[in-house]
């Protein structure tokens, strides 16, 4: 379980490339995958952690983040900005899911939480969990 929320982290993603300006994967990145995939079995963690290509689609608003709905009997799952405000209160009891590295303007380089799971989604009956990015 983690912290709640801080209005600070809304909106991260707005300083990534959208996904039309995206580099398709290359030799450099797949040697850096090797790279990852060696700590990651250094630390039995292969079956644990894995790799996002990080990009965006669109801007997110400064109290919006991004909610994974999941309709497990329709085999869907869609994924759209809600106000913070909606989940605010059970931001303190979700599950960090992903993470990626930012860089401040001091230069301090920091984990930032981009994806929560929250027990019991009650938007997906039958589901246990709800997935959140921002």
């Amino acid at each position: 379980m983690n912290a709640p929320l801080s209005r600070s982290d809304i909106a991260q993603w707005n300083h990534l490339q959208d996904i039309h300006d995206v580099q398709p994967l290359d030799e450099r990145d797949r040697a850096c995958l090797d790279a990852v995939r060696g700590v990651l079995e250094q630390f039995d963690c292969l079956d644990r952690f894995g790799v996002n290509l990080l990009h965006k689609h669109f801007e997110m608003a400064s109290d919006e983040i991004l909610v994974e709905q999941v309709d497990e009997a329709g085999r869907k799952l869609v994924t759209e900005p809600l106000k913070v405000d909606l989940v605010a209160h059970e931001m303190a009891s979700a599950y960090e899911t992903q993470w990626h590295w930012q860089r401040g303007s001091d230069g301090a380089v920091s984990l930032i939480c981009v994806s929560r799971c929250f027990p019991g989604n009650y938007e997906s009956p039958g589901h246990a969990r709800q997935h959140t990015s921002w």
